[in-house]
């Protein structure tokens, strides 16, 4: 996916989950906090270092860009504006009060119909099956709640933002883990990103607020700190 613009950034960590090399920390090489070594001990002359522990971040904008940029897609993005709720029956999230209440208090996000609402989901689980040894992964995926029911929730609008390996689990640190999603949906929150929609066949300026989490009550806690 990379030649389309959909690649993904490798990240070192702290095997601990203590800090990412990432930003103005991208060149030390051991963790300010436990003082563990970013890089495996070199097994040759002149082999190429490697880390302890690596996360795997995919960039949510240019997946966002994606959905305006197809004539498929761009078309549903304000399906949420236009859909008219019956009252007492909620089919879609546009229909609960804290959508409403949300558009309410953020009157300039809500002005703009494309503007994207989404939601982050994230749990462990055992890749290698029930029966292996312990091992704690970490999907991150974030879903566009601008989309009908019978498209927010397929695969394909599901898009994985990152992968916070194991073989252990994050747990209080996984904000640590979060950080380049959290620098990316600030900025889209604050200044957004240029678009292009295709439907009206125009640029624009494209924001996106996250709405809320899901999760069961482990990860719960985990994500609100």
């Amino acid at each position: 996916m990379k030649p389309l613009g959909l690649g993904y950034q490798k990240i070192d960590m702290c095997p601990n989950f203590c800090m990412l090399y990432y930003l103005e920390n991208a060149e030390l090489t051991e963790c300010m906090t436990c003082e563990h070594s970013r890089y495996k001990p070199r097994t040759g002359r002149g082999k190429t270092l490697v880390a302890y522990k690596k996360l795997r971040y995919f960039p949510i904008t240019p997946r966002l860009h994606r959905l305006f940029m197809s004539p498929r897609t761009a078309e549903h993005i304000t399906w949420h504006q236009s859909h008219h709720a019956v009252d007492g029956v909620m089919v879609h999230p546009s229909d609960g009060e804290a959508w409403k209440h949300f558009n309410s208090v953020h009157r300039h996000f809500s002005a703009e119909s494309r503007n994207v609402h989404l939601g982050l989901c994230t749990d462990g689980f055992n890749p290698f099956g029930s029966f292996a040894a312990p091992y704690s992964c970490w999907p991150v995926i974030l879903t566009v709640y601008n989309l009908p029911p019978g498209m927010c929730m397929r695969l394909e609008f599901m898009f994985l933002s990152m992968v916070i390996p194991g073989p252990s689990s994050p747990r209080w640190n996984i904000d640590v883990c979060l950080c380049p999603l959290i620098d990316e949906l600030t900025q889209l929150w604050s200044s957004g990103a240029l678009s292009y929609d295709i439907s009206r066949k125009h640029n624009f300026v494209m924001r996106a607020a996250l709405m809320w989490t899901i999760n069961d009550f482990p990860a719960y806690g985990m994500i609100s700190g």
